[in-house]
């Protein structure tokens, strides 16, 4: 087998696995280390893979995408429900913010409100929702090229300066106690978005609950939970006791 035909096999490999060894190429194909050695330097070289101790594992940005597109698939049946109910929350006319969410983003698909301005921090939120509206405003900030999202200080002072008629929030995690994050970073982000947003409502599928991280706000100014689980009557009456819309499969408890 020539090079070039081991490359193209390799690079199927690596989309599988993620990473190879030295030893599990020269297996493979039957070659000597020399030969497996020229093949990565080859891949290192051309930008498709990058080295690792002991081997090869696609690029950094290209397992990032390769990992957030699983989580647009995974689950996607009840995260597509979730996005159904949550559009229809918005109406025409309005200011809305859209948050960094796979969940968030699939509202995309749903949506009917007319003329709206959209507000988000997503590039991926951008791109997709463009099919509907021009009225798209990205903030600024710096950029995160694994979420492909823009974030810090500047974008937090800019959320400042609207007044969302209605927020569609994800999260990483939630309990009866609050609504948890996977970066401190994102904790006055969310505070600047829920002090600006009438409503906020909160998107979840079953991944999220009882899931925690150690960065985390409160249900103070959120509106409602969406989502497709029965949850825990802990959560229920937290939400209950704070005047939370809980809204599981379309039906408000």
């Amino acid at each position: 087998m020539e090079q070039k035909e081991r490359i193209i096999k390799i690079l199927d490999l690596l989309d599988e696995k993620e990473s190879l060894e030295l030893a599990d190429l020269v297996a493979y194909f039957g070659v000597s280390k020399d030969t497996a050695r020229r093949d990565i330097l080859k891949l290192v070289e051309q930008g498709l893979a990058e080295r690792r101790r002991g081997g090869i594992a696609l690029p950094r940005m290209q397992q990032k995408i390769k990992n957030y597109s699983e989580r647009l698939i995974k689950n996607s049946q009840e995260k597509q429900r979730i996005a159904q109910q949550a559009s229809h929350f918005i109406q025409d006319n309005q200011t809305v913010w859209l948050d960094v969410s796979t969940t968030v983003q699939l509202m995309e698909e749903h949506m009917t409100a007319r003329n709206t301005m959209l507000v988000t921090n997503s590039l991926d939120n951008a791109l997709a929702f463009s099919k509907h509206t021009e009225k798209i405003y990205v903030l600024g900030g710096f950029y995160h090229h694994g979420a492909n999202i823009l974030n810090g200080a500047g974008t937090i002072a800019q959320i400042h300066q609207f007044q969302f008629d209605v927020a569609f929030i994800g999260a990483s995690g939630v309990d009866e106690q609050g609504i948890y994050y996977d970066s401190i970073d994102d904790i006055p982000l969310h505070q600047a978005i829920i002090q600006n947003a009438k409503t906020v409502y909160v998107l979840a599928d079953q991944t999220k609950f009882h899931q925690t991280t150690n960065f985390k706000i409160s249900w103070n100014g959120i509106t409602g939970l969406i989502t497709q689980t029965p949850i825990s009557e802990k959560i229920v009456k937290q939400l209950e006791k704070q005047e939370i819309e809980c809204i599981i499969g379309g039906i408000k408890k």
